[in-house]
């Protein structure tokens, strides 16, 4: 997993997709700390032409689970957007801080234009914060 150290602390690069409408994606690394702050950054075609935002959600998979938490609404931004993702203490008192993310696109309506709405490319980078 690569990592990224600044002045907040060490970064732990869980991936880079590219959102799609309606379809939830997972990011291809796995969480493997505690820590509840992840950071988004996004990468987008043209910012003019931007008319979604995303949903991020962790899933807790074990051998014998699988769960979904609840979903944050992060609106795109050209600065990367801090939020946090916290796991519930009945998970942490069972030693279950392995997760996955998933990330869904979601187009906002636009009722003065008629039929589709333009959207742009969209690539969500997460990283969670490590130390």
């Amino acid at each position: 997993m690569t990592t990224m150290t600044d002045d907040i602390g060490v970064w732990n690069d869980l991936g880079t997709v590219q959102a799609e409408k309606k379809v939830w994606l997972k990011f291809p690394q796995t969480a493997t700390g505690a820590n509840a702050t992840i950071r988004v950054s996004f990468q987008c075609s043209d910012w003019s032409k931007l008319s979604s935002y995303i949903l991020i959600r962790p899933r807790y998979t074990t051998a014998n689970s699988d769960a979904t938490g609840a979903s944050a609404r992060i609106y795109p931004a050209t600065t990367p957007v801090i939020c946090e993702m916290h796991i519930p203490a009945d998970f942490q008192e069972r030693s279950v801080y392995f997760r996955n993310f998933e990330v869904y696109k979601v187009s906002r309506r636009r009722p003065r234009f008629v039929g589709i709405t333009p959207d742009a490319i969209l690539q969500v980078r997460l990283e969670e914060l490590w130390g």
